[in-house]
C-alpha cells in the first residue's frame, strides 16, 4: 500500500488487513489459529506438477539421510574405544596426586568448556570448583535409526563435597520441522535433578533478609535467605518444554537473550521458552559436536576460533560503553565471565567434527524461503 501519495484509492482487501494487523502484533491467539485454518488458494497445474517432482526428490533425500545415519552409527562405534582411552588417561591418579575428576590434568573439562564460545557466559566462578570433579562427558543418539530425534549427554563426576550424584543425564528431543530449510524444532529438554549436599548448592546465595523497624535489637535479629543466582548448574540443568512454567530467573535470562537479538516480545512466555530451548540446544550441540570429540584441543585452546580485528574492535567499543554506563548504574550481582547466563540465540559456523553430525542438525531458525 502506497503511503506517499495522498490520492483516493480503493479500500484494502480483507487479507491485506489481516496481514497488516498481524504484522503490528494485534492479532489475538485465537485469530491466528483461525487464520491458519483458512484454505490456501489452489495451486495452478504447473505448480502441482513441479511439487510432484519436488516430492520425489525429497524422498531420495530422506533415503540418503538414512544411509548417512547408518554410516554415522558405524563410525561412532569405531571411535568409542578412543574416547574410553582418553578417559582412562585423564582419571589415572597417583597417591599424592590431586583429588579431582581428572587427576592427570586437573580441571580438564572445565577449561575445555571455557575455551568454547558457547560457554563464555554460562560458567560462573562459583561453578568452577564443582566442575573440577567432572570426569567425563558422553554423548549418544536418542534413536540410532533417526538422527533427527535428538541426543543425550551424560556428565560423570567423581565423589565430591557438592552433590551426591555420580552422573547427570540430559536429553534433547528434536524433530525436523521443515525439510526444505533444514529447520529443527526442540520439542523437550529433560535433565536429572541435582541432589545438593547441605549448604553446598552453588545455584543460590545467601542475602540478608530485611527486618521492618530499627534499633539495635532488630539489627541483631537479621536473618538470611537464599536467592537464585546465575549458575551453569541452574541454567544448563533445567527441564524445558513449550508447556513449562518458567521461574523468574529463567525469564530474566530469556529476556536478556531476546534483547541481544533486538526482539521486543519479552513478556511472551512462549517466545521466552523458545529462546531458552534454542540457546540450550546450541550449548548441548557444542558439547556433542565440538568439545567431546576433540576435548584436548579445546583444553589447549587450539580449537578455539580466532577473533578477527573487527570482533576485537566491537568488544573494545562494548567495553567503553559498559564503562560509561557503570558510572550511572550499580554493578550487577552474581556475574561470572559474561552476562550471567544469557546466551546469544544463534551461533553459526561451528565445525562439524563427528560422524553423528549432519548439516540439518542445527538450532531452529526462521525459514527465509517464502
Amino acid at each position: 500500500v502506497c503511503i506517499l501519495k495522498r490520492r483516493a484509492r480503493p479500500p484494502p482487501c480483507k487479507c491485506c488487513i489481516v496481514s497488516l494487523v498481524s504484522a503490528m502484533g494485534l492479532v489475538k491467539k485465537g485469530d491466528k489459529e483461525a487464520e491458519k485454518g483458512t484454505e490456501a488458494p489452489e495451486d495452478p497445474p504447473v505448480v502441482k506438477q513441479l511439487k510432484e517432482v519436488d516430492d520425489k526428490y525429497l524422498e531420495l533425500e530422506k533415503e540418503y539421510q538414512k544411509e548417512i545415519q547408518k554410516l554415522a552409527v558405524k563410525y561412532t562405534e569405531l571411535q568409542q574405544p578412543l574416547l574410553e582411552e582418553r578417559k582412562k588417561v585423564l582419571v589415572a591418579s597417583e597417591d599424592d596426586g590431586p583429588k579431582t575428576g581428572t587427576p592427570a590434568l586437573s580441571g580438564f573439562w572445565l577449561k575445555a568448556m571455557q575455551n568454547h564460545p558457547a560457554f563464555e557466559d554460562i560458567i560462573q566462578e562459583w561453578d568452577e570448583p564443582v566442575l573440577e570433579y567432572l570426569q567425563d562427558i558422553e554423548k549418544s543418539n536418542v534413536d540410532d535409526n533417526d538422527g533427527d530425534a535428538g541426543f543425550k549427554l551424560v556428565f560423570r563426576f567423581a565423589a565430591n563435597p557438592y552433590f551426591t550424584n555420580t552422573e547427570l543425564k540430559k536429553e534433547y528431543k528434536t524433530e525436523m520441522s521443515n525439510p526444505y530449510c533444514g529447520d529443527m524444532d526442540v520439542k523437550e529438554i529433560k535433565c536429572d535433578t541435582i541432589e545438593w549436599q547441605t549448604g553446598k548448592d552453588v545455584t543460590v546465595e545467601k542475602v540478608a533478609k530485611k527486618v521492618k523497624g530499627g534499633g539495635a535489637k532488630k539489627n541483631k535479629q537479621k536473618k538470611e535467605k537464599e536467592e537464585a543466582r546465575p549458575s551453569f548448574f541452574r541454567d544448563f540443568f533445567r527441564n524445558l518444554s513449550p508447556e513449562a512454567k518458567l521461574p523468574e530467573d529463567a525469564k530474566e535470562q530469556a529476556r536478556a537473550m531476546a534483547e541481544e537479538d533486538d526482539e521486543e516480545d519479552d513478556d511472551d512466555d512462549e517466545a521466552l521458552i523458545e529462546y531458552l530451548m534454542d540457546g540450550d540446544y546450541e550449548i548441548g550441540s557444542a558439547l556433542r559436536e565440538n568439545i567431546i570429540p576433540f576435548a584436548v584441543r579445546w583444553y589447549t585452546g587450539e580449537a578455539a576460533p580466532e577473533m578477527d580485528d573487527d570482533d576485537e574492535d566491537d568488544e573494545d567499543e562494548d567495553d567503553d560503553d559498559d564503562d560509561d554506563d557503570s558510572d550511572d548504574e550499580p554493578p550487577a550481582r552474581g556475574k561470572g565471565k559474561g552476562k550471567g547466563g544469557a546466551q546469544k540465540k544463534k551461533v553459526k559456523g561451528s565445525p562439524k567434527s563427528s560422524p553423528e553430525m549432519k548439516p540439518s542438525e542445527a538450532p531452529k531458525e526462521e525459514c527465509k524461503q517464502q
